[in-house]
């Protein structure tokens, strides 16, 4: 109040009476409130990003994490404007841009599972996921590469070629969802679907510090995943935080008890113990970064008022996962593809196509999945068996949870690692959470998971954001730097496989070819100077 003293309860009353008596016009005016972008802006600015960055190279192999971009996005998102212009409520993921792992089925793009032999694959209806994700108001900006036919834990497929990790692409991100944990690691969506058989989910999310849930196994309808391991294949999401992921499964499943997944504000009364082995498999950690992430986790959750046992041992587990896991899924690809008119018709015809993994011959692609009644009730033996021993050791122990190094060597390397834990739950159908815990010496994320009973993913969940809470943030991977120029979505579109092919067709057998970092980054340069003037956009 310009030359107004006031140093008494009376002149401040004084002072007050006279503002308040001020008429409006002589009252400054408050700014107006910026107006909230629109969907279509959103998404167009998500889809900038990701046309400038995804296959950059100028900070090393690229990224890749988008098999194909969906071209009606954003007339899905005006469309989503137009409807809140006229008074519909908001959905519980208003606008929010998601990714789609590259083997679920959406009507507006195509689903190759990663396979060359399914390129040009349109289903005629989305998977029951992606549906209800976009009934709370999602906009699926693209589907992500995978591991060919989900088959591996590198990011590698004749589809698209090579995954970067989003915090060393030069590095493993993971897989086979590598593409959905390298999407919301570099910050192109908040939110991915991805499925898991054994760390699917798991292992890229905390590769590339992001988190995820492998729900109790048959909880969440995979109407619409290409049935890869019927037995234990379960769809899941990736986030980028706890409280996100909650947010999203609470849409993914009807069951979902959202209020049993917020983070309580202490652990207290709570009981959990570090699984050191289960039957005969090892648990432990085999490097100094994983055991130091261990501890950490340990000490935060005893920080916060958890009882921590050490060292447990569960004996009589069988968590040999072989090929028995996919026994039958060949019928069930058959009737899936049967729906539509699909560039191949059958499980049979992908195997006699000439595209397929260079390792396999047809006769051992025909086999791997073809039906055998007896083993598929062995393995569902097995699991039951697993999950009844891990249970009563949960309820012998009084115990919330297991925690159990989601790689005993710690963070993402180049080579895949031969010391990852996702059998544990894999081959009991228990659900387990998964979050990076902390950085090792060389800045990648050391990732963690909690195991518990069957039906217990809420619990776990909460458990994990109070874990995620007094943990921190973790720093976000480097910014990839962007093209020059960047490519539009239907260059990009054609570029992709354009890479997986030329990368695919150089793989003899076990030897990567330009599916090594830095052939592979070499090729994708070849390909954007060469290809310039038809794909829109210059090296």
């Amino acid at each position: 109040m310009p030359g107004w003293i006031v140093d008494d309860r009376v002149g401040f009353a004084l002072a007050l009476t006279a503002l308040l008596s001020l008429s409006p016009s002589a009252a400054p005016a408050a700014p107006a409130p910026s107006p909230a972008p629109s969907c279509e802006a959103r998404i167009r600015a998500v889809q900038a990003e990701i046309l400038g960055r995804n296959l950059a190279t100028g900070s090393g192999p690229p990224l890749n994490a988008f098999q194909q971009l969906n071209p009606y996005a954003l007339e899905q998102a005006a469309a989503l404007d137009r409807a809140r212009a006229a008074g519909a409520p908001a959905g519980a993921l208003d606008c929010l841009p998601l990714a789609v792992k590259d083997n679920f089925a959406t009507a507006d793009q195509p689903m190759a599972a990663g396979s060359l032999a399914l390129l040009g694959n349109q289903p005629a209806a989305d998977a029951e996921a992606v549906a209800r994700l976009r009934a709370a108001g999602a906009i699926v900006v693209g589907t992500t590469t995978m591991d060919e036919f989900a088959f591996g834990i590198r990011g590698l497929s004749g589809a698209a070629g090579r995954v970067g990790n989003a915090y060393d692409p030069w590095l493993s991100p993971g897989g086979s969802s590598s593409g959905s944990a390298v999407a919301v690691a570099a910050g192109f969506v908040p939110l991915a679907l991805g499925s898991d058989n054994c760390g699917s989910l798991r292992l890229p999310a905390v590769y590339n510090g992001a988190v995820t849930l492998r729900p109790t196994q048959g909880r969440f309808s995979s109407a619409g995943l290409l049935p890869l391991g019927f037995v234990n294949g379960t769809p899941g999401l990736i986030a980028r935080d706890l409280g996100l992921l909650a947010r999203g499964l609470s849409v993914l499943d009807p069951t979902w008890r959202p209020e049993r997944a917020l983070a309580p504000a202490d652990l207290r009364g709570r009981r959990l113990a570090v699984l050191a082995r289960a039957g005969d498999q090892d648990l432990a950690p085999t490097t100094e970064a994983a055991s130091v992430a261990l501890r950490q986790a340990v000490a935060l959750l005893r920080a916060a008022g958890a009882e921590v046992v050490e060292a447990l041992v569960v004996p009589g587990l069988d968590t040999r996962l072989g090929p028995a896991f996919v026994k039958g899924s060949g019928r069930r690809i058959d009737a899936q593809l049967a729906r539509y008119p699909a560039s191949r018709r059958s499980w049979d015809d992908i195997c006699g196509s000439g595209r397929l993994p260079p390792e396999w011959t047809p006769a051992e692609c025909r086999d791997l999945m073809a039906s055998d009644p007896a083993a598929e009730a062995r393995v569902r033996r097995q699991m039951a068996a697993n999950r009844r021993r891990l249970e009563q050791a949960l309820v012998a122990q009084r115990l919330d949870g297991l925690l159990l190094l989601s790689d005993r060597r710690g963070g993402a390397q180049r080579q895949p690692s031969p010391v990852i834990t996702c059998m544990v739950s894999s081959t009991s159908g228990l659900p387990a959470v998964a979050l990076p815990v902390v950085l090792d010496d060389r800045g990648l994320p050391v990732g963690l998971e909690i195991l518990g009973a069957s039906g217990r993913d809420e619990d776990l969940v909460a458990i994990a954001a109070l874990l995620e809470a007094r943990r921190g943030p973790l720093p976000a991977p480097r910014t990839v730097a962007s093209l020059a120029f960047p490519l539009d979505l239907a260059a990009h579109n054609r570029l992709v496989p354009l890479l997986g092919w030329h990368a695919w067709r150089s793989r003899r057998g076990e030897a990567l070819g330009d599916l090594e970092p830095a052939r592979f980054r070499a090729l994708t340069r070849e390909l954007l100077g060469r290809d310039a003037p038809t794909l829109g956009g210059r090296p």
